[in-house]
């Protein structure tokens, strides 16, 4: 099979290898679409904590099985699907509380396992889920990147009539104010520097915008909530300064969802947590969302077409990330078809 290895930061190489056989409880997936994420960006540039060389990654992935281990459904091959890229092990702390998402023992598909940049990946067969006939490959690789805003959503505990700030209008933030507003009846204020993510945000539905560097962001929020600030705030930026900021924007007994990936220390003001009586809370991956995520985003196609910026063959697959990580702006999300 052909393979896209990263050997080195800014180094991918196409490689012949071999292609994989599934063990007893595996499948074999040929892959058909994979999305570039944010993280697949920082693999390639050196800047990912999990970053290890030299890897295949990709984990934004759509398929049809091709083949099934010993002791795995034979009735999946042939099956569309798309895959869930966190293994879990089932047996420390937080997998046996059933959060399985932050499993200490995590193997990711894309990092520490090999992803999906390649033609053939096996894929645990109870992490694969089947998509309906309907659905294309190109849609079927968002589903990942919206199951972990739908995680992000549950991790909010969100309410009708609540008043909701997202910080960065990325492909994350993105699909967390999509679903947002489908799924509830709540005012959403987006802010992110990049005005043209911030048209998009509007596209999805975003009730106001605010452009941090030409207005003053907590003093719009506050003017926006009647003077109380908001009752949910998602930090989907991963930048230390909005981490410390989301405190500020948030209301009295509201609840921040951090989202947002970075390996800098973060500074907060310890006073505001207890003076707010704050709920902080962190999200990573995703626990039994991608059934819901499948069906939502066969109800809603129309978010594909403003999604994905561009489809490119898998061997273009460094002008993509170049694509990706210069002109981020001109960038929602891309993804490689094969």
């Amino acid at each position: 099979m052909k393979a896209a290895v990263m050997t080195k930061p800014f180094s991918i190489d196409f490689q012949e290898l071999p292609c994989p056989e599934p063990d007893a409880h595996e499948v074999l997936v040929r892959v058909k679409a994979a999305g570039i994420c944010g993280s697949d960006v920082h693999f390639y540039d050196g800047t990912n904590p999990y970053g290890r060389y030299p890897q295949i990654f990709g984990h934004e992935l759509s398929g049809v099985i091709e083949k099934t281990g010993a002791k795995a459904d034979k009735r999946l091959e042939g099956k569309r699907v798309v895959i869930e890229p966190a293994i879990s092990c089932g047996r420390c702390y937080p997998c046996r509380k059933g959060r399985t998402n932050a499993c200490v023992n995590i193997e990711m598909i894309g990092s520490v396992r090999r992803g999906g940049f390649a033609e053939f990946l096996t894929v645990p067969e109870s992490h694969v889920h089947p998509i309906p006939d309907e659905m294309d490959d190109v849609t079927g690789a968002l589903c990942e990147p919206f199951a972990i805003g739908a995680q992000a959503i549950r991790r909010a505990d969100l309410q009708n009539g609540e008043a909701v700030v997202i910080l960065g209008m990325g492909p994350i933030g993105l699909t967390i104010l999509a679903q947002v507003k489908k799924r509830f009846d709540v005012e959403v204020i987006a802010i992110d520097p990049v005005r043209e993510r911030l048209e998009l945000a509007k596209t999805f539905g975003a009730d106001h915008v605010i452009h941090p560097d030409q207005e003053d962001a907590e003093r719009e929020v506050f003017n926006l909530t009647n003077g109380e600030g908001a009752g949910i705030v998602f930090e989907a930026a991963g930048v230390p300064a909005t981490i410390e900021q989301s405190l500020r924007l948030a209301a009295a007994g509201g609840r921040i969802v951090i989202v947002g990936l970075t390996g800098d220390d973060v500074t907060l003001p310890g006073l505001q947590l207890t003076k707010k009586d704050i709920e902080i809370h962190g999200t990573k991956h995703s626990v039994n969302q991608f059934p819901g995520v499948i069906r939502f985003l066969n109800e809603h196609p129309e978010l594909v077409r403003f999604f994905v910026t561009d489809i490119m063959p898998f061997t273009e697959i460094e002008r993509a990330l170049k694509k990706a990580k210069h002109h981020p702006e001109q960038i929602t999300k891309v993804v490689l078809t094969y």
